[in-house]
């Protein structure tokens, strides 16, 4: 099993699909900002695209900012329980051919920080939501109106 860095912040996992995917860098590129910057540490992606015939073709990245050397904290292999080919290929399943998914789990290394002092200070955080940001600015919107 591979080695995990202590402390830990909050995990994300995204499933972005792609119907007719152009993979150009720039999405590498901006993940690579993120980990560069220390905002995320990537901890497993992986591509999943299906083709014209419905071949489904799974890969899994290890090298975020394309220099060679693996990035991901797990290496070695997944971290159990984040992703797994079957999360990609039931993810694929409802895709039409010819289109891709992203599977991306990251841990907000901006975050730990501030837990680390809210748990020193006796806090526990009992509640945890995302807010999609297309419903954020939708109440923008409407509060402009």
């Amino acid at each position: 099993m591979a080695d995990f860095v202590s402390p830990v912040g909050p995990v994300d996992i995204a499933v972005i699909a792609f119907d007719e995917p152009k993979f150009d860098g720039s999405i590498a590129s901006a993940i690579a900002d993120l980990v560069a910057g220390g905002v995320v540490r990537v901890l497993d992606i992986i591509l999943v695209n299906k083709d014209a015939d419905g071949v489904v073709t799974l890969v899994e990245v290890t090298d975020v900012d394309g220099d060679g050397i693996p990035d991901l904290v797990a290496v070695q292999g997944d971290i159990p329980g984040l992703l797994s080919e079957d999360d990609a290929k039931a993810a694929i399943e409802a895709m039409p051919n010819e289109s891709a998914i992203a599977l991306l789990a990251w841990e907000n290394t901006w975050l730990i920080r501030a837990r680390m002092a809210i748990g020193a200070a006796g806090g526990t955080l009992i509640a945890y939501e995302r807010i999609p940001a297309e419903d954020v600015a939708a109440v923008l919107e409407s509060a402009d109106a």
